[in-house]
């Protein structure tokens, strides 16, 4: 796959935070694509100090784990529940199974918890941190462009997560039995997600880099009530007085508040 004179070393991003990509090509489901692997030092470091703070989470359960069979109980002297328990907390910290090896003995009829920190899977589950794997069939593009694409994904990645969202657009649960309910609100989500994109870049065209779940929730802050005056039997709507960041939304979509009043800017 890695051929001489098919090599970039691409740095992309600031001098002192630069992302390094190194392309080769390959065949990939049958057909010729360029292959980028990407490293950001940055994302390696934060990753690792998460790491480390989930590793310590572990090691405290192999503590606890330890004193649980010295208790000699028997729901604790047996290697398949304490291999359960082991495993559970490593799918519940996102760790890997095989960073420690652990195992059950008895010594002079008792039972003692044995677990070893395995350095060579460690190492290996370390190197993976900051890299990031791209292969496209679009062998024209630079590296750069390869790059910057793969970094724009971060806009699926945050639909995804507010399409999850029960406060803006929820797609589950889905309420609904037959075919044509289910295609209407799934396209109904689709309809919200898009008028949520429209409204960032509304805001971002007016200097305003706020997300849509962000100015919605300082919009929902500017109360209103109704006021009643003297020889009028239709109440007026009065605003209160905005925020400044209130206010800056109300212009980038064209309105403003003057005298209580929502009026056009």
């Amino acid at each position: 796959m890695d051929t001489p004179g098919n090599r970039e070393l691409a740095s992309l991003g600031r001098e002192d935070d630069r992302l390094v990509a190194r392309r080769t090509n390959g065949q990939y489901w049958g057909k010729t694509r360029t292959v980028v692997v990407t490293y950001n030092p940055l994302t390696a470091a934060k990753q690792r100090y998460a790491f480390d703070k989930k590793l310590l989470s572990l090691q405290e359960t192999l503590v606890d784990l330890r004193a649980k069979v010295r208790t000699q109980k028997e729901h604790w002297t047996k290697e398949d529940r304490v291999e359960s328990h082991y495993n559970e907390t490593c799918e519940k910290l996102h760790l890997p199974k095989d960073l420690y090896d652990i195992s059950l003995e008895k010594n002079k009829d008792k039972w003692q918890f044995l677990c070893k920190k395995n350095h060579y899977r460690i190492s290996r589950y370390l190197q993976k941190f900051g890299k990031n794997i791209l292969i496209t069939d679009q062998n024209a593009w630079s590296t750069e462009e390869i790059v910057r694409a793969s970094l724009d994904r971060y806009m699926v990645e945050k639909a995804f997560r507010q399409s999850k969202d029960d406060d803006l657009v929820s797609v589950f649960p889905v309420r609904h039995w037959t075919d044509s309910k289910i295609r209407c609100h799934i396209l109904t989500c689709i309809v919200a997600l898009t008028y949520l994109r429209l409204i960032e870049l509304q805001l971002q065209r007016n200097d305003l880099p706020l997300t849509a779940s962000t100015a919605m929730e300082h919009m929902r802050r500017l109360h209103s009530c109704l006021c009643w005056t003297e020889n009028k039997q239709v109440p007026n709507r009065l605003i209160e007085e905005p925020t400044k960041i209130q206010a800056q939304i109300l212009k980038a979509f064209g309105s403003q508040v003057t005298g209580g009043v929502l009026q056009t800017a």
